[in-house]
């Protein structure tokens, strides 16, 4: 079972402090490169514009420098990310392993949006999103010395990858390859922290989507010819695994 790091009470504050002013901050990154991808632009990593006047948004993320207001999921955008890279540090076992589980929060939310908007998950952002990731997390696991939870995070990977290809192969068009190959990167930064946070974020995603989806047809706000992107469910599930897998784990088992 994961053990979250230990801090003191001054440490803990700075950190959550700073963990939540760098989480804003990067929030400005996602919606740049969000909002490329709903306009169908070129990937831009950072000064989110307006789709009218072309000139970059405020600190809000909701009007630009001309006053054009743009939609307020950026508000939650910013706080969602602020709040996840506070509380990373506190769920992972070692500060060492800081950046990289940013580096999961920020592609994580970036590529939930991006689905929401577009039903598509690119490989322009996975592809940096994973090979950035795992480089950072052999990084901080080797300086940790925890050469098991990288063999399980290796594993962890490659299984989460393997069911969801035959779940897709199964399904034939009800899972797209693009949450396949998310599935690697899922598996890979919550398998690191213990096999029941790998059963979590899985099992968790379609749980997550069965539940949203009887809500969306109960409710009318969406029909049963409507596709239903599964990406947004498996990024979720592992944000709680996450952050949460341990408490999760020990309510199931007891």
């Amino acid at each position: 079972m994961t053990v979250g790091a230990e801090f003191s009470p001054v440490v803990g504050i700075a950190v959550a402090v700073s963990g939540a002013a760098i989480g804003a901050v990067s929030a400005r990154s996602i919606v740049a490169e969000a909002d490329a991808h709903r306009w169908d632009r070129p990937d831009r990593w950072w000064g989110p514009e307006c789709d009218r006047c072309d000139c970059e948004l405020d600190w809000t993320l909701l009007r630009c420098t001309d006053g054009h207001r743009h939609r307020t999921a950026n508000v939650v955008i910013a706080v969602v990310t602020a709040a996840l890279f506070a509380g990373i540090p506190f769920a992972i076992p070692s500060p060492w392993l800081i950046p990289a589980y940013w580096w999961f929060a920020y592609f994580a939310v970036l590529l939930t949006v991006t689905d929401i908007d577009t039903k598509l998950i690119p490989n322009r952002i996975l592809l940096p999103g994973t090979v950035g990731g795992v480089i950072l997390l052999v990084a901080g696991g080797v300086i940790a010395r925890d050469f098991e939870a990288l063999l399980r995070a290796g594993v962890g990977g490659a299984a989460y990858l393997a069911v969801m290809l035959l779940l897709a192969l199964i399904a034939r068009g009800a899972l797209g390859l693009g949450d396949v190959k998310l599935s690697f990167l899922l598996g890979v930064f919550t398998a690191y922290l213990g096999w029941g946070h790998l059963l979590v974020a899985g099992i968790g995603s379609f749980v997550l989507g069965g539940v949203i989806s009887i809500l969306l047809l109960v409710t009318r706000r969406a029909s049963r010819k409507d596709f239903i992107p599964f990406g947004p469910f498996m990024t979720s599930a592992a944000i709680l695994a996450v952050l949460f897998g341990d408490a999760i784990v020990t309510w199931y088992a007891g």
